[in-house]
């Protein structure tokens, strides 16, 4: 016993090694990018040009056809809206300002948002305040928040719902709990999956009330914008190819850009099945990531969150600003040295495939795949040190009841 348990300690010892080794890496690495190309990112938040806050543009866009009449998903923005009109509706009130001012508003409501996100977990979970100041700085400098920011996208709402939802369930309120999870589905449909998470715990109000609130979303979108908006949403959704860019860090976008040949990187063979295996492994990603959850984990939402991402057509990389929460669990339960490789991981600036682009060679394309290695990084430590304190899997239960018996 004592063998095992000091071989056991051995490894862990090992693994926390290579976690910071990479961390310091990574930290090294990306600052050097931001020695060599400057406060690029700060000047995209800064500047007037709505051609660099193009998620923003394309919403913006969308909610003053709301009220000016026209087609919401044909606005001639540069880049399509490929929310349902559920999120239109809610955005539609920016449609009331003239474009630059909505966006800097907008921009003002998500740094709040996220300032008072990260100070509600960090209050849940009783954090050091020395931590939860030294992560919500990192979090602050981290590219997904920047990058959000510049483009004017969503996700630090959909990170307060998920949040919101997250702690009511920790206080025993799964109606609250559900309805909350039922809004960011229906804001972000590629969200589904974390729909396990309180169905296999066997919540079943909080599902149920996570359903209904979900339905009822996407009826509002649909009465406010009409049938046609919501058949128009469909058709834009089925018919928009799977993006090869580098920052999409799902596993199908990894396995078409690797696979499949396209603009952004030389594959490293033509094997297009690839794609239809990429999305195999993401659904065996989610069901082992829900089976995790029913024998017992704390940070399952959040786990569940960065599989739904793995096996989503596309997870920008500012999509991990949605598992910063989770940053905090680690921490919270003394998993430091994982969550400090995650917080440099966060940090990489978005400049980093500009170093790899032109580079007609395998490694290169490989590098290029950054983003999805660090998403998997995010996934792999929520579903192996997420488990919540004390917490034991069934298996283990059962065993030891039989032997006591």
């Amino acid at each position: 016993m004592f063998y095992k348990s000091g071989r056991r300690a051995g490894a862990r010892d090992l693994l926390d090694l290579l976690l910071i080794l990479v961390a310091l890496a990574a930290l090294v690495v990306g600052m050097a990018i931001n020695v060599r190309y400057g406060g690029g990112t700060l000047f995209r938040i800064g500047t007037p040009s709505m051609n660099v806050h193009a998620d923003f543009d394309s919403f913006w866009r969308s909610a003053r056809a709301v009220w000016m009449g026209g087609s919401v998903y044909s606005t001639g923005a540069r880049l399509v809206n490929l929310n349902p009109p559920f999120w239109t509706v809610i955005f539609a009130p920016f449609g009331l300002l003239g474009e630059l001012d909505a966006y800097r508003t907008f921009v003002l409501l998500s740094l709040f948002i996220t300032i008072g996100y990260l100070a509600w977990t960090a209050s849940e979970l009783r954090m050091h305040a020395g931590w939860a100041t030294l992560a919500t700085g990192a979090l602050f400098l981290s590219s997904p928040l920047l990058a959000t920011l510049a483009l004017g996208q969503i996700y630090p709402v959909l990170t307060l719902g998920l949040v919101a939802s997250w702690i009511s369930d920790r206080r025993g309120k799964e109606v609250i709990s559900g309805v909350l999870l039922g809004l960011v589905v229906a804001v972000k449909p590629s969200l589904l999956p974390v729909l396990l998470w309180p169905l296999v715990r066997r919540k079943w109000g909080s599902l149920g009330s996570a359903v209904i609130a979900g339905i009822a979303a996407t009826l509002v979108g649909t009465v406010v914008l009409g049938a046609n908006t919501t058949l128009d949403w469909i058709k834009v959704v089925r018919t928009q190819p799977l993006s090869t860019y580098w920052d999409n860090a799902s596993l199908p976008s990894a396995a078409a850009r690797m696979f499949t040949h396209n603009q952004f990187a030389r594959p490293i063979a033509e094997l297009p099945w690839m794609v239809a295996v990429a999305y195999i492994v993401g659904v065996v990603v989610v069901l082992f990531t829900a089976i995790r959850i029913w024998r017992g984990s704390e940070g399952g939402l959040w786990a569940l969150v960065a599989a739904s991402l793995l096996v989503s057509p596309v997870a920008w990389n500012n999509y991990l600003m949605m598992l910063a929460p989770g940053i905090f669990l680690l921490i919270a339960r003394g998993r430091t040295i994982p969550a400090i490789l995650l917080l440099a991981l966060q940090f990489m600036p978005p400049q980093w495939p500009i170093l790899w682009s032109g580079k007609n060679s395998i490694p290169a394309t490989l590098a290029m795949t950054f983003y999805l290695y660090s998403l998997v990084a995010h996934w792999a430590s929520f579903v192996t040190f997420g488990r919540a304190p004390g917490s034991t899997p069934r298996r283990t239960t059962r065993t030891a009841a039989r032997k006591s018996a």
